[in-house]
């Protein structure tokens, strides 16, 4: 494995954000070095100034990007308090927008696809890909509890409110997957939105009317009151 050796102007960070971007246009494996360089606005040879090969690149893509996700929290740190002023179609509800919202930010999102399809090849990112989902369910679980806590759902033991939560969690897997497709198509058929920031020119927006539906249903299964 080759060894990172920082420059004075391509740095780490730049060349990770780079190959981000390239694999989320055209996938991890069709991604080369020369996308690479021509998106730094370098010479592909100048990139082994800093990874010994491209496989090298790509580990450490992919530990940047565990890095990254152990930054990110799902649920406010007020749950409590939210759970008790709001209904929990309404606390449901906004968890999800938090969650898309903040999936569709640079570089959360590209950093999501490229471990989602690098988990298939690489343990390490179908490490990241597991304990970012299993962080999901537990945070979702600590909302359940509040909402609970607050008698906004019905009590549930300990295994219900995990298997609740692993729904919940899919659910949101399943929206964000369907977004990204949504995004990557919009570029495919639009090249020149790749230009510069890469989502910051699109209009495409989450569509969260099929979202809050499915909301409404799981919170049917959830009981308690409707306040």
């Amino acid at each position: 494995m080759g060894v990172f050796m920082p420059a004075e102007k391509i740095t780490r960070e730049k060349i990770i954000y780079a190959v981000l971007d390239c694999a989320f246009v055209k996938s991890v494996g069709g991604t080369s070095l020369a996308d690479i360089a021509g998106k730094l606005g370098i010479k592909k040879a100048s990139l082994y100034n800093h990874y010994s090969s491209r496989e090298a690149m790509l580990d450490d893509t992919v530990r940047f990007c565990g890095e990254y996700i152990k930054k990110t929290a799902f649920i406010p740190s007020e749950m409590d308090a939210t759970a008790k002023k709001y209904s929990p179609q309404t606390v449901l509800k906004g968890l999800v927008h938090r969650w898309i919202k903040l999936n569709e930010k640079e570089p959360l999102l590209q950093i999501y696809s490229f471990i989602e399809s690098e988990k298939y090849f690489s343990p390490e990112a179908a490490a990241i890909a597991a304990e970012s989902k299993q962080k999901l369910i537990a945070q979702t679980a600590v909302a359940l509890k509040s909402l609970m806590e607050a008698k906004k759902i019905s009590p549930a033991t300990e295994n219900q409110t995990v298997l609740r939560s692993e729904i919940f969690t899919n659910m949101l897997y399943s929206l964000l997957d369907s977004y990204i497709v949504e995004k990557k198509n919009f570029i495919r058929s639009n090249p020149q939105s790749g230009d510069g920031e890469l989502f910051n020119s699109l209009p495409l927006e989450p569509d969260f009317n099929k979202t809050d539906a499915l909301l409404e249903e799981f919170c049917k299964t959830l009981g308690g009151t409707k306040p």
